[in-house]
């Protein structure tokens, strides 16, 4: 096998040894093309994974169809990069178990790496788990673990947060934290045109007061994070679905 890589692998830099990093992008750009290339990218992809790549790994499983690579073997990859302690890997293979028969098996294995993949400081998961503890699917309904995940979500998403919905509905029923109907209207303006409603629908239970300071927590969120809805740069919806 070594030697067959030496034919190729001076592709990436010629006369010199390849590190992992070029070996590894060389083998995701020969996945796509003929099959001569797809049998080089798995050959390079195998060496990879057994010298600990977990990358690699889970591009073996992703790659399956490609690389010829039947499901079993191909899960078997997935599930030692999530082993590994890959936080993509891990998310994945908990959608791999939740999209198998529904079984108590399968909901407790999709909690467990759902939840390794969010202590990893995947947001998807993060998100996954927040609703999944609101709603109790696969794990014993707990309002305030909802919370707990869904503000640290917010903590690591930063300016790229965009739950203002969910965040808001929390604020707004009290569900794991206290009802703060100030913070809500906050979420809620920062969802911009499309927590219009939501804002008007809980606008009569606040006062005047209340309402602008919700607005305050909004704009200056915006102006710390450099992101701005519609209506703080003063433009609104048009009919063609423009902004002006």
């Amino acid at each position: 096998m070594n030697d067959q890589l030496k034919n190729f692998e001076s592709e990436v830099q010629p006369n010199t040894e390849p590190d992992e990093k070029h070996l590894y992008l060389l083998a995701l750009r020969y996945a796509s093309k003929n099959e001569e290339y797809k049998n080089k990218s798995r050959i390079i992809l195998e060496k990879l994974s057994k010298s600990g790549l977990s990358d690699a790994k889970r591009s073996l499983y992703i790659f399956r169809k490609e690389l010829k690579i039947v499901d079993e073997k191909a899960e078997e990859y997935l599930l030692e990069s999530a082993q590994d302690g890959n936080a993509i890997a891990q998310k994945e293979i908990a959608y791999l178990y939740s999209n198998k028969k529904d079984s108590l098996d399968n909901k407790t294995k999709y909690n467990f790496w759902m939840e390794k993949a969010a202590n990893s400081g995947n947001t998807d998961a993060m998100r996954e788990m927040a609703v999944n503890y609101f709603t109790g699917d696969g794990v014993k309904r707990d309002d305030s673990m909802g919370v707990l995940w869904l503000k640290r979500l917010y903590d690591k998403a930063g300016r790229h947060f965009d739950d203002w919905d969910l965040l808001g509905a929390v604020y707004e029923t009290g569900r794991g934290t206290p009802i703060d109907l100030v913070k809500a209207y906050m979420c809620y303006d920062l969802e911009g045109t499309a927590g219009i409603e939501e804002k008007a629908r809980i606008a009569p239970k606040m006062t005047a007061e209340q309402r602008a300071e919700g607005l305050r927590l909004s704009h200056e969120w915006q102006e710390k994070n450099h992101v701005y809805t519609m209506q703080s740069l003063g433009l609104s919806r048009q009919k063609d679905g423009s902004y002006r």
